[in-house]
């Protein structure tokens, strides 16, 4: 078979997602179903069906508020097999190393992946305390600081999303009441800040913060996480004010 691919042979879906995919780009973040049918130079139908399987996929995502279709984050999972992710990831560890210098804690970057906590990051704290948190995994939103963030300000409608969750027990101290859980949420949202007391890991307490870009909308969560008998009402409070100074520089880096 010669080198160049014989157009005959190529899958159509496949070949129509990734024309749907060249459609955004950094001018063009969001776009409606008639204008990628346009671009493609095709009907509105197909370009329908096509984003319906691809939003399943989390390929592309849908945005209530206005219908509009963006980017998914299944993409930036399948970057993390690229140089990029790297640069990505490295252009926001000197501040949170910063973080750490000043609490003296472990601190976490991670974002919200299928209703799932996704950790991007981890520094390690002077105490080196053992954490049961790795790069790459996954945790509940209902039962850590950085998830009651996450569906705190990185979720529109979290009322919804909430009883959609299955609120697992983790440890005797875990919300399993959704009513409850929404109520933490919304002071949360007043307060700017959110608590994991001991809730996923017996002995530990996690101070978390949303980061926000440039445009005021949500991008990730930072959190200090560290022993209980340390994590005092005064500590917490310090630790809130340096997290929120992270988060500030943080928001030009994901821009």
């Amino acid at each position: 078979m010669s080198d160049t691919v014989d157009k005959k042979i190529l899958n159509t879906s496949v070949e129509k997602a990734f024309k749907i995919l060249d459609c955004f780009s950094t001018d063009k973040i969001e776009l409606g179903v008639t204008e990628i049918a346009r671009l493609m130079g095709t009907n509105k139908s197909a370009v329908y069906r096509m984003l319906a399987t691809m939003e399943t996929l989390n390929v592309i995502q849908q945005n209530p508020e206005n219908e509009k279709y963006r980017l998914g984050l299944k993409l930036f999972e399948l970057g993390q097999k690229v140089s990029i992710h790297k640069n990505f990831i490295s252009k926001a560890r000197p501040f949170m190393e910063e973080l750490v210098k000043r609490a003296g804690e472990t601190a976490h970057l991670a974002i919200c992946r299928n209703q799932k906590v996704y950790f991007l990051d981890k520094v390690v704290g002077r105490h080196d305390l053992q954490i049961n948190s790795q790069i790459g995994s996954e945790k509940p939103l209902h039962c850590t600081g950085l998830g009651k963030i996450m569906l705190a300000f990185g979720i529109q409608d979290y009322h919804k999303t909430v009883a959609q969750l299955e609120l697992e027990t983790i440890t005797s101290n875990t919300i399993t009441n959704k009513q409850k859980l929404i109520e933490e949420i919304e002071n949360i949202k007043r307060n700017g800040f959110a608590l994991d007391m001991e809730e996923n890991e017996i002995g530990l307490v996690c101070v978390a913060v949303p980061v926000f870009g440039v445009n005021g909308k949500f991008l990730a969560a930072i959190s200090t996480s560290g022993p209980s008998a340390r994590f005092n009402k005064n500590e917490i409070k310090t630790y809130t004010g340096d997290l929120k100074h992270t988060a500030e520089q943080l928001k030009y880096i994901f821009s």
